[in-house]
C-alpha cells in the first residue's frame, strides 16, 4: 500500500523507488501483488507513461488514511518511552505563518529532531482527512466540522496608516471619507468590497474601491510603512509597528469585535505524539 501510494504521488515507479530506497522492480512486485490481491487494476501502464484508473484514485484516498491512522497508532506506542517521530503536515494562512509560527515551528524541531514539518502556506481551507492533513490553523469564524478545536488566541482587525500619510493628507478621517482615501486592499479579509466597523446592530459597512489589492497582509503593510495609504489588517501584522510608532491606529473606538486563532485536527482515537506536542507548544507560545 505504502508502495502504491508512492507510485501515484511521484506519478513514476522510478521515483517512488527513489523515495522509498527500493528497487523500481520490487516497488513493480508491490504494486503488482497489491493489485491481484484486490482484483482490480489501479494503474494503467505503457512504455511511455502510467495513469491511475477511477478505481485506483478512490482506493489511494483511502490509503491515505489508512496509513496515516497506522503512522499515529505506532508513533503513539513509541512515544511512551521514545521522541516522537515521523512527518507532521501542518496548513496554516501565509501572513499568519510567516510572523508568528516560524520560532514555534523552530523550537519544536529543536526539542524533537526525529520530527520532520511539511508546512503548506495557503489561505484557502483544505480538507485535513482528505489532504492527509495533520493539523491546520485557522482564523475567524469556523464552520461546523468533525475537527477537534482549541482556541491558541484573540485577533483584531486593525485600520492604519503611517504617521506621513497621516499627516500629507488633506482628506478627513472619518468613517464617511474613507473612500476617498488611497485604501490598499488585504483580498483575504472576508468581506471583499468593503470594510466593517462596529460590532452588531452597531456595525457600520464602508464601501471600499481600491486600486491595490493585494492578497498578503505582509505586502500590504510594507505599503502602509512607505505612506502608501490607509489598510485594516490583523493585529498579529501590525502590533509591533503600532507599538514603535511606525504605523498610526485609526478608528479605535470603531473596531470590529475580535477574532479567534485556533488549533484544528481530526478526532482520532490515537492522537500522535507528534501531533499532542505541537499542539502544546502553541498553546504555550500564545500564553506568553
Amino acid at each position: 500500500m505504502r508502495a502504491y501510494v508512492a507510485v501515484v504521488e511521484a506519478e513514476s515507479f522510478t521515483q517512488a523507488a527513489i523515495r522509498m530506497q527500493l528497487s523500481k522492480a520490487l516497488i513493480s512486485k508491490y504494486v503488482g501483488a497489491l493489485e491481484s490481491s484486490l482484483g482490480v487494476r489501479l494503474l494503467n501502464r505503457t512504455t511511455r507513461r502510467m495513469s491511475v484508473t477511477d478505481s485506483g484514485k478512490a482506493y489511494y484516498v483511502r490509503c491515505i488514511s489508512v496509513l496515516q491512522e497506522i503512522d499515529e497508532i505506532e508513533s503513539a506506542l513509541r512515544s511512551e518511552h521514545n521522541q516522537p517521530e515521523g512527518t507532521l503536515r501542518i496548513n496554516a494562512p501565509m501572513s499568519f505563518s510567516e510572523l508568528t509560527l516560524m520560532p514555534v515551528i523552530t523550537e519544536f524541531t529543536h526539542l524533537h529532531p526525529d520530527v520532520t514539518v511539511k508546512l503548506e502556506l495557503a489561505d484557502r481551507f483544505v480538507d485535513l482527512v482528505e489532504e492527509g492533513v495533520d493539523l491546520a490553523i485557522r482564523i475567524g469564524a469556523l464552520p461546523d466540522s468533525s475537527l477537534v478545536v482549541r482556541k491558541l488566541t484573540d485577533m483584531q482587525m486593525m485600520l492604519c496608516a503611517s504617521p506621513d500619510y497621516v499627516a500629507n493628507t488633506d482628506i478627513p478621517f472619518t468613517l464617511e471619507s474613507l473612500p476617498q482615501h488611497q485604501c490598499i486592499f488585504d483580498s483575504n479579509y472576508k468581506y471583499k468590497d468593503r470594510w466593517v466597523f462596529g460590532r452588531g446592530e452597531q456595525a457600520i459597512s464602508i464601501p471600499i474601491h481600491s486600486r491595490i489589492n493585494i492578497n498578503s497582509a505582509r505586502a500590504v503593510n510594507e505599503l502602509l510603512l512607505s505612506g502608501q495609504g490607509i489598510s485594516l489588517l490583523p493585529s498579529f501584522v501590525v502590533q509591533k509597528e503600532i507599538e514603535t510608532g511606525c504605523l498610526v491606529r485609526l478608528f479605535k473606538e470603531h473596531e470590529p469585535e475580535s477574532t479567534g486563532v485556533y488549533a484544528l485536527y481530526p478526532h482520532r482515537k490515537h492522537l500522535s505524539a507528534k501531533v499532542r506536542l505541537f499542539i502544546d507548544a502553541l498553546v504555550k507560545a500564545f500564553e506568553k
